[in-house]
């Protein structure tokens, strides 16, 4: 099997894994708080990808020149403390489906910002295939107020949720360039994921010590063990497995066809936000939803 099917078939993989992790994620953060979720995501992710890359490589850290250690522990940063803190927070306003389509706009910046940054060219057709996203993700973000299923009319979306979203989808991107020059510099996917996690786990918990949130948090996670639990499935699920298979893609093919392969879970999650969060899904977001994902696949054109 040649190392771009295996690159491919793994950014696939990890949209299955980047689906279920976050509907985990967003059942404990409706019980505890997105914020503090987030904290124990990454502090077990950190553990868990301390533990795997000691048992693969004998050592806690990759040995490596500070060019791509720099590169990743920064992507991490952005991506996983502040992006992350961002979509968290989106997943409990809108729920994972609106959060994650929103977040579909990250290949079409990414493969632009690529073309820049690391003179992966555009062709016409990605083009229109970025318009096409754009298009699909505006039409169902724009849908007005909609009866529910007990003919009451209320706000489809949060709008402060979207904002969370957007802002996300430009931080991801971000992340997205700082990684594949990591990887390029010669990191393996496994250190890759593991100096990623390791940055963001550090940025947040150093701002969680300074304000005095430590305490608190860890407070929570005692009194709700089954939300604990919940997050440490999730994060086995998501920034474990999901992660390491987005690296070991993003390593192997280019940078917009790896994120555009990642970015399925939102038609995934149609029927999860259907059955688990009771999601009113109307034919504009299930249309809306296959224009975008759509575009997505077109770029893989």
């Amino acid at each position: 099997m040649s190392p771009t099917l295996l690159g491919e078939l793994a950014a696939l993989m990890a949209s299955v894994c980047f689906t279920f992790g976050p509907t985990l994620f967003t059942l404990a953060g409706r019980e505890i708080g997105s914020v503090k979720a987030n904290r124990m995501r990454l502090l077990l992710g950190a553990l868990y990808f301390g533990i795997l890359h000691m048992l693969l490589y004998g050592r806690l850290f990759p040995r490596a020149s500070w060019a791509p250690i720099v590169y990743m522990l920064l992507s991490g940063v952005i991506g996983l403390a502040l992006s992350d803190t961002m979509l968290f927070e989106a997943f409990v306003r809108v729920g994972p489906r609106i959060a994650l389509l929103i977040l579909n706009l990250t290949p079409a910046l990414a493969a632009a910002t690529a073309w820049v940054v690391l003179d992966e060219r555009l062709t016409l057709s990605q083009t229109a295939a970025i318009a096409v996203v754009l298009a699909g993700v505006s039409w169902v973000v724009l849908e007005r107020e909609t009866p529910d299923e007990d003919g009451q009319t209320s706000a489809l979306h949060d709008r402060a949720g979207l904002l969370f979203a957007f802002a996300a989808a430009l931080v991801s991107t971000a992340s997205v360039i700082l990684a594949k020059l990591g990887l390029r510099a010669g990191l393996s996917p496994i250190s890759g994921a593991t100096l990623r996690m390791f940055g963001g786990m550090l940025t947040l918990w150093t701002w969680t010590l300074l304000t005095k949130a430590a305490a608190p948090t860890l407070r929570t996670m005692r009194c709700h063990p089954k939300a604990l639990g919940i997050i440490a499935a999730a994060v086995l699920i998501g920034p474990v497995l999901g992660m390491s298979l987005s690296m070991f893609a993003l390593k192997a093919i280019p940078v917009g066809i790896a994120t555009t392969l990642a970015s399925l879970p939102p038609i995934l999650l149609l029927p999860v936000g259907r059955w688990f969060f009771k999601e009113h899904i109307t034919p504009r977001a299930v249309l809306g939803t296959v224009i975008a994902t759509a575009g997505v696949i077109w770029l893989l054109v």
